[in-house]
């Protein structure tokens, strides 16, 4: 995969490929960003560039050292993975001593940290000595989608590149290469909110029944019915729920109020993040005023908040539906 099949992050891909043409290539970079944006596809695109037979600042993808590092079969370019959902202070040792290697075939080895926030702190201050004085030929690549679990140590020592979401248009126009009609691309391109990864991984009945889940939910919760149902479903009766569901469930209720306060301000319909869905949101604009709307995204942005925050997720839940049994958003 060269530079231009990677989607999106222009602006990432630019630097890069000006740093490599003049030889230039920062030892220790962190690239942090929005899962699913490409960031580590971008730390193997620049491993590729630097042991290229045939070009200076891209892949060419068909000669040896191209074709190895697809097939995770080239001993200079290496990842180093957590274990048991953490990065040890014995795989930066590892690291540190082959850093000092010279490489066994390519032009440079380059180290690829995935899930740099998982680094123990152990393990990140045994990093800090080789990046501080790198060896010519070894360059480390960390990636993370949150940089402020990073040692300030760590990210002092690395040139930063900050990678954003891939657009909708970039992710819709991919979806439909892969064989989507229009609208159920554009659907799912807002559905993913930047996540490539996840856009390529979606089936349209999966998205499709996640989002009648939450219109149901929706509609129980302005029209006040069988709250405490779903209060039971989903903060005690679904204790393996998954932290990233109830977040997509939460971000496809935002798609909704966002929708309607659209359409009560007699927007361009155009710009509906869920247009087969006009005809029932119409049906429920006089439910809710602006105001009520804005207070309801006011609160599922909280709740999105916490998750990420890992706050306690029943507790998050309930507090979420006392709001609607309090009738705050009437």
């Amino acid at each position: 995969m060269p530079f231009k099949d990677i989607l999106g992050n222009d602006r990432v891909k630019k630097v890069l490929r000006k740093a490599l043409q003049k030889n230039k290539v920062p030892n220790s970079m962190l690239f942090c960003g929005p899962e699913g944006v490409g960031k580590k596809s971008m730390a193997l695109m620049v491993a590729k560039a630097m042991n290229c037979k045939r070009k200076k600042d891209d892949a060419c993808e068909s000669c040896s050292s191209c074709r190895a590092i697809n097939a995770k079969n080239f001993p200079d370019v290496i990842e180093i993975l957590p274990e048991k959902n953490v990065v040890k202070i014995e795989q930066m040792r590892i690291l540190r001593k082959l850093a000092y290697l010279k490489p066994m075939l390519g032009k440079k080895r380059i180290f690829i940290v995935p899930e740099a926030e998982k680094m123990q702190e152990p393990a990140a201050n045994s990093l800090l000595k080789i990046l501080e004085e790198p060896p010519l030929f070894s360059y480390i690549l960390l990636v993370t989608h949150n940089p402020f679990l990073i040692l300030p140590t760590i990210k002092s020592r690395c040139q930063i590149l900050n990678f954003s979401p891939v657009s909708r248009e970039d992710i819709g126009k991919n979806l439909v290469e892969k064989g989507f009609d229009e609208e159920k691309a554009r659907i799912l391109s807002l559905f993913v909110h930047g996540n490539l990864k996840q856009a390529m991984a979606l089936e349209w009945e999966e998205v499709k029944a996640k989002r009648e889940q939450a219109w149901q939910l929706f509609l129980s919760l302005i029209k006040k019915e069988n709250i405490a149902g779903f209060l039971r479903n989903y903060a005690y009766s679904y204790r393996g729920l998954v932290k990233e569901e109830w977040k997509q469930i939460m971000q496809i209720l935002s798609s909704f109020c966002r929708d309607l306060i659209l359409l009560q301000e007699k927007s361009d319909v155009r710009l509906l993040m869920n247009p087969d869905y006009e005809e029932q949101l119409r049906k429920t604009e006089s439910l809710l005023s602006s105001e009520a709307l804005i207070n309801f995204l006011t609160k599922i942005d909280y709740a999105i908040y916490g998750l990420e925050k890992n706050l306690n997720m029943n507790l998050l839940v309930s507090s979420f539906f006392s709001n609607f049994k309090e009738g705050k958003y009437v």
